[in-house]
């Protein structure tokens, strides 16, 4: 965690008495029950209760009456998206996101959470449940930013979707198939605002102490899972002529491993630290950022050290799976294969690391292949002049109005970024130019590290409803 990262979000906050009529209790009566939803998807898609996903349509169908009078709802399986006609045709829409999906929650640790994870329970300062950080809270508050809207007469120039995927955690076909029905239509979107950083962040990573910002990641790096494999007769262990399939795997995940890729720094990469500039006193970084483009090369490498900037600066490589060994130490295995997730930096194909993998391994008697399916990075340009952006200057001007540093009492900057994880964001490059993630209701680092995907997740009622603030300011600003 960063040493001077916010610990107590509460005094970020301003402008709470904005929107005085907004219905506070029914936006976490509706959260808590989008939370009871248990909307957990699987690579396996016959092991997903679609049921649940009913329910929530249903609920979302029931409690946003203004909207569903207004807009058409489209599915795709069951994923989710809905078009408010603008007055002006001539507008390219904008598109506001989030998953219904959560992940699950590990068997036999429930009894490990405060509430039953999927109680949606709500106390005086949460809502508590899976789903609550990752990424219902965003789904349930743009319908209500929405809603709020249109029950107040709210008639929009510019069109509005709201696209909700079914499984942006384990596959994302969902937004894929939205989008290639987008794409089939000639659409094109002026901006879109999928889930993004959590946080509030610190620059002290950076050396730029004492330092905050919101990250507006603009981009994101692509994914792939290469799987080795090796092939044995079994037997018994103290005849391993020419080795083992399990000792063949270990000794191509290790090559593999030991081969890591060179660092660079990516356009995106050089926005964040142009950015970062003015602010960075301390530390590797301090007199290089002056001449980003001059000093890409000791820049790139001094991050590469830095245990939190690494990931920014090259493609990262992480063995994570082994399957088939011996339940016994003087038995040979028979088959033995292992994965290695790859996340690749903008620049890096996925043809890039199977060629770099075969070429590692073609002397060992090994398969490799693909584990499942691969997400390719962002456009090396990715988010280049998005500053200018209808939508990152809407966001801009709402984090500072509704964020700022406690010890200034001066709105937060946002900061462009470069996501090292993957969103469904990614899907809809291909119709829109301003792809723009970031999530407004915030969290401490400690709380995102333990509750994404974790035990207790959990959102602040008050961050909710200012990330809620939020989405309306930004409509307001571009759809009105």
């Amino acid at each position: 965690m960063d040493m001077h990262a916010p610990t107590d979000i509460y005094g970020l906050f301003a402008h709470e008495d904005d929107y005085p009529d907004l219905d506070a209790a029914a936006a976490v009566e509706h959260l808590s029950r989008a939370l009871r939803c248990r909307t957990v998807s699987h690579v396996d898609v016959s092991l997903t209760d679609y049921a649940e996903f009913d329910r929530l349509h249903e609920l979302i169908y029931a409690s946003y009456p203004h909207l569903m009078a207004q807009a058409t709802v489209e599915t795709f399986g069951h994923s989710l998206l809905f078009t408010i006609p603008g007055t002006d045709e001539g507008l390219a829409p904008v598109q506001l996101m989030a998953h219904q999906d959560v992940v699950p929650v590990v068997a036999g640790t429930e009894s490990d959470w405060t509430h039953d994870p999927f109680s949606g329970h709500v106390d005086e300062d949460f809502v508590w449940g899976r789903g609550a950080l990752d990424i219902k809270e965003m789904l349930v508050g743009e319908l209500e930013a929405v809603e709020y809207l249109l029950a107040r007469g709210a008639r929009p120039r510019r069109t509005i979707l709201l696209a909700f995927g079914e499984d942006e955690e384990c596959l994302q076909h969902g937004a894929k198939r939205i989008a290639a029905a987008l794409a089939s239509r000639g659409a094109r979107l002026a901006f879109l605002i999928d889930e993004g950083d959590y946080v509030v962040t610190s620059g002290d990573a950076y050396g730029a102490p004492g330092t905050l910002f919101k990250q507006v990641q603009l981009g994101e790096k692509g994914y792939c899972d290469v799987r080795i494999t090796a092939r044995g007769a079994g037997g018994h262990s103290s005849q391993p002529f020419g080795g083992t399939s399990l000792g063949h795997v270990c000794e191509a995940v290790a090559r593999i491993a030991g081969a890591p890729y060179p660092a660079r720094l990516s356009p995106l990469t050089r926005m964040t630290l142009r950015a970062l500039a003015p602010h960075v006193t301390q530390g590797a970084l301090a007199g290089l950022l002056g001449d980003v483009d001059g000093n890409a090369d000791e820049i790139a490498r001094a991050c590469l050290a830095s245990p939190k900037l690494f990931p920014q600066v090259t493609t990262t490589i992480a063995p994570t799976m082994l399957d088939g060994g011996s339940q016994a130490s003087n038995v040979m295995p028979h088959d033995v294969s292992a994965v290695v997730n790859f996340r690749l930096d903008p620049g890096t194909s996925s043809a890039d690391v199977m060629a770099r993998c075969r070429e590692l391994t073609h002397d060992l008697p090994v398969e490799v292949d693909w584990f499942q399916d691969v997400e390719e990075p962002s456009p090396a340009d990715a988010g280049v002049g998005a500053e200018a952006n209808l939508g990152y200057r809407a966001i801009t001007d709402a984090v500072a109005r509704y964020l700022r540093d406690p010890a200034t009492g001066a709105g937060l900057p946002v900061l462009p970024a470069l996501a090292t994880g993957s969103t469904d964001a990614h899907a809809y490059e291909g119709v829109c130019d301003a792809c723009l993630r970031m999530c407004p209701m915030v969290t401490t680092a400690a709380e995102s590290d333990r509750g994404v995907h974790g035990t207790d997740e959990r959102v602040s009622v008050r961050a909710y409803l200012q990330g809620i603030r939020v989405f309306v300011r930004i409509l307001e600003q571009t759809c009105l």
